[in-house]
């Protein structure tokens, strides 16, 4: 069975990119702190820093019930 990939919004990864950026805690304990691995938060970070405002697509995050079998 597949590990179905977690979806976050673009505005989690943008706050958890500024809060690596603020420098005030290691990329490493943010990335525990918010449940996301630390090479997701690089992933995140470079993809800011490459595109800056157009980084990150919007994500259909909106509820459609529980999955069916």
């Amino acid at each position: 069975m597949a590990k179905e990939q977690k979806k976050y919004p673009k505005e989690f990864k943008v706050e958890a990119v500024h809060l690596v950026q603020a420098g005030q805690k290691s990329q490493a304990q943010i990335a525990r702190d918010l449940g996301v691995a630390d090479s997701t938060l690089s992933t995140w970070r470079k993809e800011l820093e490459e595109h800056g405002p157009n980084a990150f697509p919007a994500v259909d995050i909106r509820y459609h019930g529980p999955k069916r079998k």
